[in-house]
């Protein structure tokens, strides 16, 4: 394995391991302009696990997969916080989303970057709805998410 620096014709750059022509190794490559940075392991050109911090200051530490986030992970957006697993690229299987500056909050089971499945919702005025194992989250065709069923007393029943 060798290292070094590359420059893109687009302004980005990479200092690092290589191998076969590819990042390899530990490295740190940034986008053209200042857009974005990574900075972390490398494998045959694509991210491994490191942490990428985007121009607006959103970061995201841990796992990726054929250059997208993949296994565990927290991102920090604005203010809130996501910890638990991605798929391919979006929020997947069951992760926590809470805000820093509030209660409100979501733990639970997400498909394709949504909330999906079972969960509970805390509110900013620290309200739940959906214990589980009651309460259940569906995508709608708007890919948006709503509570499956109806309220009762703040606990999500079975959809009818």
């Amino acid at each position: 394995m060798t290292g070094g620096r590359f420059d893109f014709d687009d302004g980005g750059t990479y200092c690092g391991g290589w191998e076969e022509g590819k990042a390899h190794g530990q490295g740190v490559c940034t986008g053209p302009k200042g857009q974005g940075e990574y900075s972390g392991s490398w494998s045959n050109g694509f991210e491994v696990v490191g942490v990428y911090t985007w121009p607006s200051g959103n970061v995201f530490q841990g796992y990726w997969a054929q250059g997208k986030r993949h296994g565990l992970g927290v991102e920090n957006k604005g203010r809130w916080i996501y910890r638990g697993e991605w798929t391919h690229g979006f929020k997947g299987r069951y992760g926590v989303r809470q805000s820093l500056n509030t209660p409100a909050r979501y733990e639970g089971t997400w498909s394709s970057g949504l909330q999906d499945g079972y969960g509970v919702e805390t509110y900013g005025d620290g309200g739940e709805r959906g214990a589980p194992p009651v309460g259940t989250w569906l995508l709608t065709p708007e890919q948006n998410y709503r509570p499956a069923g109806r309220q009762t007393a703040g606990i999500m029943t079975d959809a009818q």
